[in-house]
């Protein structure tokens, strides 16, 4: 019943897109990745797996059951990647991304601790292992 409340309150929000409209505008190309909403991942849990990783997004929100976020178009395929790794459906995956060549859109994120940064150093030798 909640969630019915939400979804018909969240139909008078015409905030949230102006606002993914404006920063979409603000940060250049971009890409938005959808997420089926039954993913089994909220969008907080999403989010901080994104940034843990260096990952810019915005907009994120619900439409249709379907998770939207958006990215730099330099780092869409990263961001791809990262979530197909994680096991997240993706609507609209990249061609080429699922062998898991994500490219050189990374970017680390600022303020890594040393756990964050032994974790990217073992995917990256698991990435030149090819696993």
């Amino acid at each position: 019943m909640l969630d019915k409340l939400l979804e018909i309150g969240s139909s008078f929000d015409w905030i949230t897109p102006l606002l993914a409209e404006i920063q979409d505008i603000a940060n250049g190309p971009s890409h938005t990745i959808l997420i089926p909403e039954a993913s089994g991942w909220s969008g907080r849990q999403i989010g901080r797996m994104l940034r843990q990783h260096g990952v810019s997004y915005w907009g994120m929100m619900i439409v249709n059951h379907t998770l939207m976020l958006t990215v730099r178009q330099k780092q869409a395929r990263w961001a791809d990647y990262l979530l197909q790794r994680s096991g997240i459906p993706l609507l609209n995956p990249l061609p080429g991304v699922p062998n898991g060549l994500p490219g050189p859109e990374r970017k680390t994120a600022r303020g890594d601790g040393v756990v964050d940064g032994l974790g990217r150093f073992i995917d990256s030798i698991a990435q030149r292992l090819g696993r």
